[in-house]
């Protein structure tokens, strides 16, 4: 397996998480490793989401239906879903994250080595934040066990195995069985769309870069040879630095195009799950008020952080053109203001990454989630009221 040394510590992280829930699919994988890979998620996913499937057939009223059918299979299905895109695209992840550290993507200076840095801190600070609130939701679930309902914190049901108060070595265990595998679910959740976060501020930074170097490409006064040379070649360089940059976002944008178009979907309907559910909730109740906001909070950064870097690639790449413009290219030859109007032609499409043809990474398509799951939370909750 590949090293991690030559990576990032959020993608180090990353990339342990992987390894250690048997997503590493590489070619060198060992046989064991497989093995492990087919056990692990034959107990811990197939049987795990099966079984809470299931239990919703043996809820006692709808609205008891309408929590483990909206608030946790979507979820599940989501990450399910994002994990067969990661596993069968795992290749091409890997070259990209590779292609991130490499030598075309490396900095030059001191001013732009402490921009990298800042934008490293911020994807290590957005990964610690999206971790704290998706295990929160999940161990903030313990203090169930020091009530005496004999609670399951997901489903009450699991292949007929009697529970309860007369039952309190089958409860433990399956209270254990459940909190370590909706812990794993939300770790590679996680993981999955820190990598898009990361690949995005990858992009957001490069245009930074990019936009830089074009406001300040080196206009020969002169018109010497040397002078002439260096424009040229320097030229030719943000060309190529371009065509990278688009070619890298592209890439993502095919990857994670289905993964985050069925995360937006499955979490706006999950927010409005979780906002009817915490209507009819006694707030003051920390054991069940608590784990649903540290919830409801990791929903929304799931929608949110993929809308928000991917807005700021469209906002920086629109305004390439915009910094080629503000170079003194009035002071060119007329052969070089055409080359130069070619390039301003290209950059005037901006970036914009599409979610399975529908939405776009934007703050807009995050806005207007919200507003739809607010809408259908309003009906329920209006319709709850009258019965």
């Amino acid at each position: 397996m590949v090293e991690d040394s030559e990576f990032v510590l959020c993608q180090r992280i990353t990339f342990w998480v992987w390894k250690v829930y048997g997503i590493w699919t590489t070619e060198d994988q060992s046989l064991l490793y497989r093995a492990f890979f087919w056990i692990y998620h034959f107990f811990f996913t197939f049987a795990y989401i099966f079984a809470m499937f299931l239990s919703s057939f043996f809820t006692d009223n709808s609205e008891e239906l309408w929590r483990e059918v909206m608030f946790m299979l979507l979820t599940e299905a989501a990450m399910c879903t994002k994990q067969f895109y990661l596993i069968r695209n795992f290749a091409a992840i890997l070259r990209l994250n590779r292609i991130s550290v490499s030598m075309d993507y490396s900095v030059k200076t001191d001013h732009d080595l402490k921009a990298q840095t800042r934008m490293l801190n911020r994807c290590n600070t957005v990964m610690l934040v999206f971790f704290l609130f998706s295990i929160s939701s999940v161990l903030g679930n313990v203090a169930l066990l020091f009530g005496d309902s004999y609670k399951l914190p997901y489903s009450n049901w699991f292949y007929w195995v009697p529970l309860g108060k007369n039952h309190q070595t089958n409860y433990y265990i399956m209270f254990a069985y459940q909190i370590f595998g909706m812990v794993c679910h939300c770790a590679l959740n996680v993981v999955a769309d820190i990598h898009v976060i990361y690949l995005l501020s990858v992009v957001s930074f490069q245009l930074d870069l990019l936009l830089e170097d074009l406001a300040r490409l080196p206009i020969p006064s002169s018109r010497t040879y040397i002078e002439k040379q260096l424009y040229r070649q320097t030229f030719v360089e943000h060309i190529e630095k371009y065509d990278r940059i688009h070619s890298f976002v592209r890439e993502v944008e095919h990857i994670f195009s289905v993964p985050v178009f069925i995360q937006i979907g499955a979490s706006g309907i999950t927010i409005c799950a979780v906002m009817f559910a915490l209507s009819s909730m006694d707030i003051t109740d920390l054991r069940s008020s608590v784990p649903m906001l540290c919830y409801l909070v990791a929903m929304l950064l799931q929608i949110y952080l993929p809308c928000m870097f991917g807005n700021e690639v469209t906002f920086k790449s629109h305004h390439l053109t915009n910094a080629i413009f503000s170079s003194d290219w009035y002071k060119l030859p007329v052969p070089e203001r055409k080359d130069l109007m070619r390039l301003m032609l290209r950059t005037s499409k901006p970036f914009i990454l599409k979610a399975g043809d529908y939405f776009h990474f934007s703050l807009q398509t995050f806005g207007s989630t919200l507003n739809t799951a607010y809408s259908i939370y309003a009906v329920l909750n209006r319709r709850n009221r009258t019965v």
